[in-house]
């Protein structure tokens, strides 16, 4: 995070003092740099501090954030639509100066992340870590964790020193066993699936819906983007929220159908009247009207869960790698959909809306049927969703079989456990008693 705050600080000057359009460009590959060590810094980060109970909240953090920086971005830019001198975008795009540098200011002061500490044998330091996130308590000059802290570093041990051991935190672990193709199917679907949602076409499009509905004004046109950021704020926060009340598939579902709902709404309006010529004012009006609530919709729901799953549901060792490829993924998809887009319109019209709500009904029934529920467990309970050997390490480690949600629609059943020697050699190296109560 630190490295992704200072290169979002250097491609910000540069934008904002830019006297070239060669500078812009390499601006922007730097600005894009930035934002993949902060995106995934970050969600890493946030699955592996948080609390079990309250990691959807958390990890939705950058999407709240992003949201009201997004609509203090909106304010400017409708500022700056009533100048015509170069100091008002300038000042739009030095936004980004002010999340940067609170970054770099408190840096300092956030803890490391256990688990990657436990990885790179800095066991002392990790403990001490885990009881300022769920406390200690002093006896005869020795910390002693707290219960949650302690079940948490027995879990944590057993799980990572297996990988470790079996060779389950390199590459290939992405894909050879049928859990890990699973696992990463979940990963790289969800986080692909954005870019189905139509919104490759609106940037296109929806300059002649304005028109349709009347709103000509480009002054009132941002005043309804900065309205629109302003819900999202909202929506984020409500979106957060709801993650670990209602789950991540609910979530998801929600998400998704109700963009195939809006979609097949919109195509229907769009064949039967702006297709054939018909200038309607009512009819754009009720165009952008649902827009805004699609949109509206989908950050509460769909974008707080695939912020966080990739992150979530791969083992420590395979984390930043995993969620890494399904980032790769994502972009490949959502660049193939938006330099399509116009095409696209050009060839199918009004039925582009259909077409992209057919492949949100697609993969609303997709969630539904193949993903599993991680709701209110722990990273490594979640390692028993999928049924990895680790998974079943972890259960031997607290002495009881971890929670499985029953809503999870695929579940493997590895066969019995059989102690190797590592192992073995893991147990007889553990100094401290073995936790049995169960995770809370």
């Amino acid at each position: 995070m630190f490295i992704g705050s200072i290169l979002m600080e250097l491609s910000t000057a540069l934008l904002v003092y830019s006297g070239s359009f060669k500078i812009v460009i390499a601006a922007r590959v730097i600005e894009g740099i930035s934002i993949g060590f902060l995106l995934l810094g970050y969600q890493i980060y946030a699955v592996e501090i948080a609390a079990k109970e309250d990691r959807g909240f958390v990890s939705s953090f950058s999407l709240m954030t992003g949201n009201f920086f997004g609509l203090l971005a909106a304010g400017l830019v409708y500022g700056v639509s009533y100048s015509t001198s170069n100091s008002g975008w300038r000042a739009a795009l030095g936004m980004t100066f002010i999340p940067a540098t609170l970054l770099l200011c408190v840096l300092p002061w956030v803890p490391e992340s256990p688990r990657y500490l436990f990885e790179k044998g800095k066991e002392d330091e990790c403990r001490r870590v885990l009881a300022k996130l769920h406390g200690s308590h002093d006896y005869q000059g020795e910390m002693i964790l707290s219960e949650a802290a302690e079940t948490e570093y027995e879990a944590m041990r057993a799980a990572i020193s297996w990988d470790q051991a079996h060779g389950q935190d390199k590459w290939a672990a992405l894909w050879n066993s049928k859990a890990a193709r699973y696992r990463s199917f979940v990963a790289i679907s969800s986080q692909s699936l954005w870019a189905w949602n139509g919104g490759s076409i609106f940037g296109y499009y929806y300059t002649i819906i304005f028109s349709a509905a009347g709103i000509t004004d480009p002054h009132l046109q941002f005043g309804i983007s900065a309205i629109q950021n302003a819900t999202w704020c909202i929506g984020g926060i409500v979106g957060g929220y709801l993650l670990d009340i209602w789950g991540r598939r609910t979530n998801y579902i929600i998400g998704l159908g109700q963009a195939s709902l809006m979609l097949i709404i919109q195509g229907s309006i769009t064949i039967g009247i702006f297709d054939k010529g018909i200038v309607n004012k009512a009819a754009g009006a009720g165009f952008v009207s649902v827009y805004l609530i699609q949109w509206f919709l989908w950050v509460t729901f769909f974008s707080p869960v695939v912020n966080m799953l990739p992150a979530e549901i791969y083992s420590a060792g395979l984390r930043a790698r995993g969620y890494a490829i399904a980032n790769v993924f994502s972009m490949g998809v959502g660049f193939a959909t938006q330099y399509s887009a116009l095409p696209m319109y050009r060839h199918m019209h009004g039925w582009v809306w259909i077409f992209f709500a057919g492949c949100m009904l697609a993969a609303t029934l997709m969630v539904y049927f193949t993903y599993p529920e991680t709701k209110g467990m722990t990273l490594e309970e979640v390692e028993v969703v999928f049924g990895t050997g680790a998974g079943q390490r972890v259960k031997a480690a607290l002495g009881r079989t971890a929670h499985v949600d029953p809503r999870t629609p695929l579940h493997f059943h590895p066969n019995d456990i059989v102690e190797d020697e590592a192992d073995k050699s893991m147990e007889n190296n553990n100094p401290r008693q073995k936790v049995t109560t169960s995770v809370v």
